[in-house]
């Protein structure tokens, strides 16, 4: 499965056919009943949606239930029943309502809302139905009012089978029928940190699709491992480690100041303010202004000599990355080093790289919690996952 590494690639419908089994008891009277047949090897996930009559519009989500027990919640007036196959890595392609962004997740959860990656608008997951799978739904819906109006001797049963698995086999330059659907790749795979949901996401940070928790810090720790790995290796001299994780800690922390700005109710001129916020400098007004604005801290628990040593640091990231490490006034004056002398290249070593690394983590792990006040989480999939961690640790 090597385009599973691609962006933007097909991949395909699971290959299940939905099926619609008729029957007409003795006295003529018809009834239906959706169903799901897997016969691929492949990984493959249903879900149920309950769909209004004659249009197929879906209105709500449903769990399936064992043999025997009732779908929860009961059909709505005027609704049926349908059930829809994932794409052939188990997974489901989802399109917001709101801002129209396309994403992958591991779950069309029935009992708690999905969360936007992009715009984090919060609502039922059948909401998230992509134009293709919402024409599949219609396509059943019409496929169900035929065969319900077709001629049944009485006391007989049949069963139709919309055939996914024959279009899936299909060459790739033959044409598919307008209600097959599959999803797409995007371009950042990942496991959320506090549920364990997959997320396939276009850009770099989003929030979790199920539990909602913003990935930034999660990816922050990651690109942060590496420069530690990196640096460790010698593969990397410690004056690019400090620019490479400034860079890093200023992108994580600005998209979450973005998302405060999106997502809040503020006048222009402070949504522009805050447009503008810097991480790279500990002096500048950024940090006063989440303090002020949104009670954010994210020096909290930080001791003097750390704050200290991340001005220098951040002082002497700008000299390595825009004066070719070489010591200007701007440095000087600055950076509370007595040491320097204008002129004078800087040496950076790996120790100061790998402090500086430690206490980045930490500012943006209080960002992180402060932010998640304002938007909190959804909690079930979090505690699940909680509880299965448990109990695989017994």
């Amino acid at each position: 499965m090597a385009y599973y590494n691609q962006d933007f690639k097909e991949v395909a419908h699971c290959g299940a056919n939905t099926t619609i089994n008729i029957a007409c008891d003795d006295e003529g009277r018809k009834g239906a009943a959706f169903g799901i047949v897997g016969r691929s090897p492949g990984p493959m996930t249903a879900v149920g949606v309950y769909i209004l009559l004659p249009h197929g519009i879906p209105v709500s989500d449903f769990k399936l239930g064992g043999i025997g027990q009732p779908f929860d919640p009961p059909p709505p007036e005027g609704c049926v029943p349908a059930i829809i196959g994932s794409d052939s890595l188990g997974c489901w392609g989802h399109q917001c309502p709101q801002c129209n962004g396309y994403f992958r997740n591991g779950n069309h959860a029935a009992i708690y809302p999905q969360t936007c990656p992009y715009c984090g608008l919060r609502t039922a997951a059948f909401q998230f139905l992509t134009p293709a799978q919402r024409r599949f739904l219609a396509y059943l819906a019409e496929t169900l009012e035929l065969e319900l109006a077709a001629p049944d001797e009485k006391g007989t049963e049949r069963q139709v089978e919309i055939d996914m698995e024959s279009i899936v086999k299909q060459a790739a330059d033959e044409p598919k029928p307008d209600f097959y659907y599959a999803s797409q790749t995007q371009q950042t795979r990942y496991k959320c940190d506090h549920c364990g949901e997959f997320n396939d996401i276009r850009g770099l940070y989003g929030y979790c699709a199920a539990c909602g928790w913003r990935n930034n810090v999660q990816m922050l720790s990651g690109r942060l491992e590496e420069i530690r790995q990196s640096l460790n290796e010698g593969q990397t001299q410690p004056e690019a480690a400090v620019g490479q994780s400034v860079s890093a800690f200023d992108a994580a922390c600005r998209d979450f100041a973005k998302q405060l700005v999106r997502r809040t109710p503020m006048k222009a001129a402070r949504k522009e303010a805050l447009f503008r916020l810097v991480f790279h400098d500990i002096e500048s007004e950024t940090f006063k202004r989440l303090k002020d604005f949104f009670d954010l801290n994210p020096l909290k628990g930080l001791a003097g000599k750390d704050t200290s040593f991340i001005r220098l640091m951040m002082e002497r990231r700008h000299v390595f990355e825009h004066n070719a490490g070489v010591i200007d006034s701007r440095y000087v004056e600055r950076s509370g080093d007595d040491d320097a002398v204008e002129g004078n290249l800087l040496r950076e070593n790996r120790e100061n790289a790998h402090r500086l690394i430690g206490l980045l983590a930490r500012i943006a792990s209080n960002v992180d919690s402060d932010f998640h006040e304002i938007f909190p989480p959804t909690e079930w999939p979090i505690k699940y996952f909680k509880e299965r961690q448990e109990r695989a640790s017994r």
